[in-house]
Parts: C-alpha cells; sequence; structure tokens
C-alpha cells in the first residue's frame, strides 16, 4: 500500500496558517502605547518620592524639639551659627587640647558682635539659650582659666547685645540716640550741637536747649564717703556726659571703692563717657551709651539698666555672673 501526500494543505492547515498571520494594526497603536507606559512609569516614580518625604517628614516630626531650643530660635540664620559653633565647642570640651573648643567660641562670639553692629534682634530665648550652652561648655573644665577667660568675653559679647536690643526711654532728649551715644569722642570734639547749650540759654534753640532736669558735665564728679547722688541732691535726675572724652570716669568714689563707704546713686539716668561700677551701691539707675568697667570688686546693682552700653568686665567668675545677669535681662544682682 502506497500513501499519497498531497502537497495543498488541508482546509484545517489552513485554517491553522490563517491564525499565525499578524493581526493588522493602525500605525498610531503603537506611540500610543509607549507614551503610556513612560506616563505609567513616571506616576509609579512621582508616587514613591512623595511618600518617601511624607515618610522622612513623619519621622522628623516623632523626634521630640528639645525645649531649651525654641521655633524663634531656629528661624535666624546667624542665630543657628551661634548654636551651631557653640555645640562644636561642646564636642570638642572633653578633649585634651582646648584650643578647637577656644577657636568655636571665639567665632560664636565674633558672630553675636556682628549681629549687635548690624542691629539684629534676638528673642529672650536666644539668650537663655547660648547662656546654658556657655555653661555646659565649662562644665568639665571649670578650673581652666584660659578657658574661662574666652567663655566670659563670649557672655559680655552677648550682654553689649541684649543691651543693644534695648530701645531709649521716651524721655529722653533726641540728640541721645544710639549712633551719637557710642561715639562720645565726636561730641568732645564739638559734634554734638548740645555741647555748650545751658538748661533756661534763651539764645539756644529749642532743639539744643538742655531740660531744667539734665545736668551737663564736662569733668570727673568726686564723690565722698557716705554720699548719695540723686535727684535731690544734683538738682536734676539726668547725667549728660556726652560731652566728656569716652574714656572719661563720670562719678570717681573715694579710691578704695568698698561697700563700707556707703556711696550710693540712686533714681537717676546717666549718659555717654564710661563708669566703674565697684564699690557704688546702685539704685533705679539707667545707663545710655555708657562704657562700664567692673574691676573684680564688690558690686551692687538694684533695678539697673543698660541700654546701648559697651562693657569691660573682668573674664572671671564675678564678671561671668554680671555679664550673664545682664545677657538674660536681669536688673539686680549684688557680688560681695
Amino acid at each position: 500500500m502506497s500513501y499519497r501526500f498531497s502537497e495543498t494543505p488541508s482546509g484545517r492547515a489552513r485554517r491553522w496558517i490563517r491564525r499565525k498571520e499578524p493581526i493588522p494594526m493602525p500605525w498610531f497603536v503603537r506611540p500610543m502605547l509607549i507614551l503610556l507606559s513612560l506616563a505609567l512609569i513616571g506616576t509609579l516614580t512621582w508616587q514613591g518620592v512623595q511618600y518617601a518625604l511624607h515618610g522622612r517628614q513623619r519621622a522628623a516630626e516623632s523626634i521630640a524639639v528639645p525645649p531649651a531650643a525654641p521655633s524663634a530660635v531656629a528661624q535666624s540664620a546667624w542665630q543657628r551659627d551661634v548654636i551651631v559653633s557653640l555645640d562644636e565647642a561642646s564636642r570638642h570640651a572633653s578633649e585634651v587640647d582646648l584650643a578647637p573648643t577656644e577657636v568655636a567660641v571665639d567665632h560664636a562670639a565674633s558672630i553675636l558682635t556682628l549681629a549687635r553692629v548690624k542691629s539684629q534682634a534676638a528673642p529672650p530665648d536666644f539668650f537663655e539659650v547660648i547662656v546654658r550652652k556657655l555653661d555646659e561648655i565649662l562644665s568639665a573644665y571649670h578650673q581652666n582659666t584660659r578657658l574661662i577667660e574666652h567663655v566670659t568675653l563670649a557672655r559680655i559679647d552677648l550682654a553689649q547685645l541684649r543691651s543693644a536690643l534695648d530701645a531709649v526711654p521716651s524721655g529722653a532728649p533726641k540728640a541721645f540716640q544710639p549712633t551719637d551715644l557710642l561715639l562720645p569722642s565726636a561730641a568732645a570734639a564739638g559734634a554734638n550741637p548740645r555741647a555748650d547749650a545751658q538748661a533756661g540759654d534763651p539764645a539756644a534753640s529749642d532743639a539744643d536747649k538742655v531740660p531744667a532736669s539734665h545736668i551737663v558735665l564736662r569733668a570727673p564728679r568726686e564723690i565722698a564717703i557716705g554720699s548719695v547722688l540723686d535727684p535731690a541732691s544734683l538738682g536734676g535726675n539726668f547725667l549728660d556726659a556726652t560731652n566728656m572724652p569716652s574714656a572719661a570716669e563720670i562719678l570717681e568714689p573715694p579710691s578704695s571703692r568698698l561697700f563700707a563707704d556707703d556711696v550710693r546713686v540712686e533714681n537717676l539716668t546717666i549718659a555717654g563717657a564710661t563708669q566703674t561700677i565697684d564699690g557704688i551701691h546702685w539704685k533705679n539707675v539707667t545707663f545710655i551709651g555708657t562704657r562700664l568697667r567692673y574691676e573684680g570688686g564688690e558690686a551692687d546693682l538694684h533695678n539697673v539698666r543698660f541700654i546701648h552700653c559697651m562693657f569691660g568686665f573682668t573674664t572671671d567668675e564675678r564678671g561671668a555672673r554680671i555679664a550673664n545677669a545682664i545677657a538674660l535681662g536681669q536688673n539686680t544682682i549684688v557680688i560681695e
């Protein structure tokens, strides 16, 4: 029996061949599929990025913010720089070589000085944070005099910044502006139009007249033992020393500068020149644009304000206490 194979496909084979042929598609289908694929990939990528960002934000919000660093402090770049520098000083404070700590503290102090020169404001919380950080830096080396000096100088810069933020009292005349008060040498050279004006002088203009309550000083005033300097003894409540040289002492008590001399200055506003606060009982006194000295002796300050003042304090623990008090807005401090 012989078999013959037909070269012509059967009906079933023909149907199979027809099924294998590609189905024709319009020309625009393939580009649309590519675009849809790219859109899907882009959407999935964007959703992944958003999920990661929200997850990081939730993680950051879950971390408790330390109470010592309020949001007001973090809003200013220069304030953050001061905090970062002091944190860097704290990290190096445990090392044998204190040079990196001192450099970081000095850098923070320079930022504080620049902020004062630029009249940049800071909230009260900022000063509390900085004082606390300076205390932390000294906690490990509270007996190291060199580090104490660097930290105290930073405290003084902080106190000067706080003093620069206080406004001149409304009772002061217009001539007592911060720029004039910080340049008493210019006033001594005749730049101040009030230099020759006296109370009740009819020749002086209204702008140049000195109020009757103001006492114009052109030389240091000596104070005897047991003296009380107040409006009743002076005949006025405002000591204007802006015509004196910047380094001239306004009030000169006995050279001993001890509480035993019982020298009191009360209920006065003092502007310009320089004043040493040791050995005098100060009460209800406001200094405006004065260079204040503290030489490490006895100090008695009750309700004393320092407005746009500069400070030359000792760099020991006593000087640090006064600088801290001023930086924190405290008006009363007693050192015996």
